[in-house]
């Protein structure tokens, strides 16, 4: 039971973790001088790369809790 515990409480907060740097790394760069907005190709990749990492987390989180 504590071991279950354990491990859930380390997927949730691995899960926000990564689903909040995803959700930065989504946002377009907005350079201060000009105020013009830039839209990174790289990071929207590595976001979703994130966000699919944050899906296999919570479904093997699913998995181990009602498997």
């Amino acid at each position: 039971m504590i071991m279950k515990s354990l491990v859930t409480l380390i997927g949730i907060i691995a899960l926000i973790i990564l689903g909040t740097l995803s959700h930065a790394l989504m946002q377009d760069i907005t350079d201060p001088i000009t105020g013009r907005t830039v839209r990174d190709k790289e990071a929207r990749r590595l976001a979703i790369v994130g966000y699919a990492l944050c899906a296999i987390i919570a479904y093997m989180l699913y998995r181990y809790l009602f498997g």
